[in-house]
């Protein structure tokens, strides 16, 4: 699975396109779209970071229309609904997309990465619909994760059929733990290995590095892999400029370091672990940090 890092811009006929995901990118895409004007292009751009800031690339680009950027961003990628019933505050998606709803067969394709914000909110029609199109494939990814205050039983038993899957939760909040583990629960029981759910773990945001330590070895303990997902405010100009009320630059710095390299760090306690004090602090930028979700440009 390639991503593209969250900035692409390709040529069609007289047309540059720009799609921008993250905010920090979008100097870069100004950059870009001066450059292609320059050349004589008819410049246009979307995508998350522009939905929300269309004044930035406005003078010097068209903004919106309805492209299918998704698959420049990644080829394996695809989504069966968008939108989410949720409204958290430190995600795009519900500003950007609204509600959840459904795609038609005709609007999405079978493929191994299932990009959808919030697939568990779909009807169960649409659910199933989803799992027998994509029950031949191999190593399904459902990349922005499942909702693990609406997993069910059902849910499970569908899920278990894929072949080497990796599944995805959240645990955002501290609050939510017992949602968190009952569907963790089900999954096991259903058949799921432990090694194949990965969850998201939000932190420096309102949380405090206790209750996210909590989180990531509560996590690591059940045999599952903890996924750190750095926040990042919706209109920020610069990646990891952002330290929560809770949090210092250092602390931050080393969270994301220690539990997104996990695996390299056997044996080693998160305690006695200490990074190389002229390490950047930008250096882990995983995909959806900013927003759960790839919109068109």
């Amino acid at each position: 699975m390639t991503w593209s890092g969250g900035l692409v811009d390709w040529i069609e006929d007289n047309t540059a396109f720009i799609s921008v995901v993250f905010s920090w990118q979008l100097d870069l895409a100004y950059q870009r779209a001066v450059w292609y004007k320059q050349q004589g292009y008819r410049v246009r751009a979307g995508g998350p970071a522009v939905i929300v800031q269309p004044d930035y690339l406005s003078s010097v680009v068209e903004i919106g229309g309805e492209v299918n950027a998704l698959s420049r961003h990644n080829p394996e990628a695809t989504f069966t609904s968008r939108g989410c019933i949720r409204n958290c505050a430190f995600c795009l998606v519900p500003k950007i997309e609204g509600n959840i709803r459904e795609l038609p067969d005709d609007q999405w394709q079978p493929k191994r990465v299932i990009c959808d914000n919030n697939l568990l909110a779909t009807s169960e029609i649409h659910f199933n619909h989803v799992i027998d199109r994509i029950n031949n494939i191999v190593g399904i990814d459902f990349n922005q994760g499942l909702d693990a205050r609406l997993l069910n039983d059902d849910h499970a038993k569908r899920l278990a059929e894929l072949k080497g899957a990796t599944i995805r939760l959240a645990w955002d909040n501290i609050k939510t733990e017992n949602q968190f583990m009952i569907a963790f629960d089900k999954l096991i029981k259903a058949g799921i290995p432990k090694s194949r759910i990965k969850v998201f773990v939000l932190l420096g945001y309102k949380d405090t590095p206790e209750d996210t330590l909590y989180r990531l070895e509560t996590i690591r303990d059940l045999g599952a892999i903890p996924n750190p997902m750095r926040y990042q405010p919706i209109d920020t100009k610069r990646r990891n400029e952002y330290i929560g009320e809770h949090w210092t630059k250092k602390e931050l710095a080393k969270y994301m370091r220690y539990w997104a390299r996990l695996s390299w760090f056997n044996g080693i306690k998160f305690e006695d672990y200490d990074f190389h004090q002229k390490a950047k602090d930008n250096d882990i930028a995983l995909p959806g940090m900013q927003a759960r979700g790839l919109a068109h440009p």
